[in-house]
C-alpha cells in the first residue's frame, strides 16, 4: 500500500521518514482516505512511545506523510535477533506499548494491528508504536466492510478473525500476544495458511507460556491469559488496568531477580511510589547506586593513601618515639 523512505529535511537539518502512498493505489478513494486518516489520527497523538508526525500532503496527486525518523530496529528483528528477551526487558516493553495504546484508546483510536512490526525500538532502548495505517475510529464507520479481516494473522483476536466488531480490547489481546512472543522467541499458534492461523486464536487455548518458559513468574503469566482471553468480557478493561498489572508484574521481577536489564530500569524509574516500593533502591536507581558506590571506594582509597604515607614517615622501627611529634605522655595522679 506504502513505501517508507528515509530523507533529510535540509530545513531543520534532521532525518525524516516519509511514507509514500503507492501509485497503483493512488486513485483508490477509499485507500487514500485510509492513508489520510492515518495522518490525521496519529497527529492527535502526542506521547513519548508513538512515533510522532512532522506533516503531510500530496505530491503529484500522491498522498505522503512525514514521521519523526526513529534510528535502531523494530521489536521483530530484536526478537530475531536475540530469540526469547530477558524477563524484565519483555514486561518492559510491553508497558511502553501499553502506555501508547492507552493515548490512542483516550483518543477513541484503535490501532487493529499491534505487531512486533510496529513497534521501534530507538538507540535509547524506548520502544515507539507505529503504522496506525488500518487504525480505526470509534466515531467513524464505513471504511471498512462487514466481514472483512484486517490485522496481521499471528496477532489478530478472535473478533478480528471472524470479521466483528473490534474494540480497544482487541489491541489488548494483540498485545498480550506481542508478549508472548517477546518471552518465548515465537508466536503462538502456527499452521500452512494464514486463515488456519486466525481460525486457532478463536478455537484453540493458549499454549502455556510457562511451558515454554519455566522461570516465568505466575503473575506473569497470568496477565498475559488475562490479556488473551477469548471473550473480551474476560479480558483487561482498559490498557491502563493491563499496564499497571505488567508495572506491579515488573517489580516484582526486579525484586525477585536483583537485577532490571536494559529498558525495564528506565521504566522502574517512572512507577508510581506505592509499585516502586516493591523494587530494591539499587535496581530502581541503578545509576545513583553506583555512583555512590564508586564515591565510597574513592573515598576508602584515599584514607588508605593517607594512612601509608603517614606509616613511611615513622622511625625505621615502625613505631614513634614516646614525647615525639603531637603525642605527649599522660601522666595520672597518684590515688590519696
Amino acid at each position: 500500500m506504502a513505501t517508507v523512505y528515509r530523507a533529510f529535511d535540509e530545513t531543520l537539518e534532521r532525518w525524516v521518514a516519509i511514507k509514500v502512498l503507492h501509485a497503483e493505489v493512488a486513485g483508490e478513494e477509499d485507500q487514500i482516505e485510509r492513508f489520510r486518516r492515518e495522518a490525521r489520527a496519529v497527529a492527535r497523538l502526542s506521547h513519548p512511545n508513538v512515533v510522532a508526525v512532522i506533516d503531510a500532503g500530496e505530491d503529484d496527486a500522491r498522498p505522503y506523510i512525514v514521521f519523526q525518523y526513529v534510528e535502531g530496529e523494530t521489536l521483530k528483528d530484536r526478537i530475531r535477533r536475540l530469540g526469547q528477551l530477558p524477563v524484565g526487558e519483555a514486561v518492559a516493553y510491553a508497558i511502553e506499548i501499553g502506555r501508547a495504546l492507552a493515548a490512542a484508546h483516550g483518543e477513541r483510536l484503535v490501532h487493529r494491528d499491534v505487531k512486533p512490526q510496529n513497534v521501534l525500538i530507538d538507540l535509547d532502548g524506548s520502544a515507539k508504536v507505529t503504522d496506525f495505517g488500518i487504525a480505526r475510529s470509534l466515531e467513524m464507520e464505513g471504511l471498512t466492510q462487514p466481514g472483512r479481516v484486517l490485522g496481521t494473522t499471528d496477532y489478530v483476536s478472535p473478533e478480528q478473525a471472524l470479521g466483528h466488531k473490534v474494540t480497544p480490547q482487541s489491541d489488548l489481546y494483540s498485545l498480550g500476544i506481542c508478549l508472548f512472543e517477546m518471552l518465548t522467541g515465537g508466536v503462538p499458534y502456527r499452521a500452512d495458511t494464514p486463515v488456519a492461523v486466525a481460525m486457532k486464536h478463536v478455537r484453540e487455548g493458549m499454549p502455556d507460556v510457562r511451558g515454554r518458559r519455566p522461570e516465568i513468574s505466575a503473575s506473569l503469566a497470568a496477565v498475559i491469559e488475562h490479556a488473551t482471553a477469548k471473550e473480551t468480557r474476560n479480558r483487561y478493561a482498559t490498557a491502563e488496568e493491563m499496564v499497571a498489572h505488567l508495572e506491579e508484574t515488573l517489580a516484582i521481577e526486579a525484586a525477585r531477580s536483583g537485577e532490571a536489564p536494559g529498558e525495564a530500569t528506565t521504566v522502574l524509574r517512572q512507577l508510581s511510589s506505592d509499585t516502586a516500593d516493591f523494587v530494591p533502591l539499587r535496581v530502581r536507581n541503578h545509576a545513583r547506586y553506583v555512583a555512590v558506590a564508586l564515591l565510597g571506594l574513592a573515598a576508602v582509597a584515599l584514607v588508605l593513601a593517607f594512612v601509608a604515607g603517614r606509616t613511611e614517615q615513622g622511625t625505621p622501627g615502625g613505631a614513634a618515639p614516646q614525647g615525639s611529634g603531637n603525642l605527649r605522655p599522660v601522666r595520672f595522679a597518684a590515688s590519696a
